[in-house]
């Protein structure tokens, strides 16, 4: 009864396989079956842990899944990958490989793993077709170009997931139109005031040292307007009205 057990809870499978002991916001995140999540949490709560523990879980309960997790630099693929085969290596009966590389596995089922650096304009990813999971981590620096790249590849298999994963970088972007006003998405909220891994005296020391626009943005899950924009974008879409009949201009 395991197997299928893991296959249905994912948070079970990380717990006694891989020896991850998640939060109740982590557990969330790892069992939910939505196809469209977007995670908005604050610096080291982890997102690239749960972005591999998800991964390897679908590649392994998935077979000839393909996975990809993209990242805006070579520097934080690398990174995921090092976590992805960390878990691997930890587990009691590891799935046999048929390759390995430094960005690139595949397993034994047929599955394959790819963490892809985005690049500035998407090009390195468009050759793949079909898969079964995307993650976007650090979503909030991919470039809209990458974002784009990504989007017609969930249309062959219904079944895609996409997840969507970064602290926040101001009011601009994909990422933030996506929490803003994203419909049928999951959004999780992940303050680290609320983290009981981070004590409120380190909070207060950064609260001291970093500007207000810096904090809450690192550690609040803020979409902050740049220090240098005078108006919100919260500002202008409190200040529309849609009942005021729109005035025509020139021909139209």
């Amino acid at each position: 009864m395991k197997p299928m057990a893991y296959a249905v809870a994912p948070s079970l499978w990380a717990r006694e396989a891989l020896g991850f002991v998640p939060d109740q916001k982590q557990a969330e995140i790892l069992d939910s079956s939505n196809k469209r999540i977007i995670i908005n949490c604050h610096r080291q709560w982890g997102k690239s842990t749960i972005s591999a523990i998800i991964c390897l879980h679908r590649a392994l309960f998935w077979p000839e899944s393909l996975c990809l997790i993209t990242a805006p630099a070579l520097r934080q693929s690398s990174e995921n990958f090092r976590k992805i085969i960390s878990f691997l290596d930890g587990m009691d009966e590891s799935p046999g490989l048929v390759e390995d590389t430094k960005l690139t596995l595949q397993l034994n089922n047929k599955s394959r793993i790819l963490c892809l650096p985005g690049g500035s304009d998407g090009r390195t990813i468009r050759g793949f077709s079909a898969p079964d999971l995307i993650i976007e981590d650090e979503s909030s620096r991919c470039s809209e170009e990458l974002h784009l790249a990504l989007l017609p590849m969930l249309a062959r298999k219904p079944h895609s997931r996409l997840i969507l994963a970064s602290t926040p970088w101001g009011q601009r972007g994909h990422f933030f139109k996506t929490w803003a006003e994203g419909q049928g998405w999951q959004k999780v909220e992940l303050r680290a005031s609320e983290n009981p891994r981070i004590s409120p005296e380190y909070l207060e020391e950064m609260q001291a040292t970093m500007s207000p626009w810096d904090f809450a943005q690192e550690f609040e899950c803020e979409f902050v307007a740049s220090e240098s924009q005078l108006i919100s974008e919260e500002m202008i879409q409190r200040a529309l009205n849609p009942d005021i009949e729109l005035i025509p201009f020139g021909d139209a």
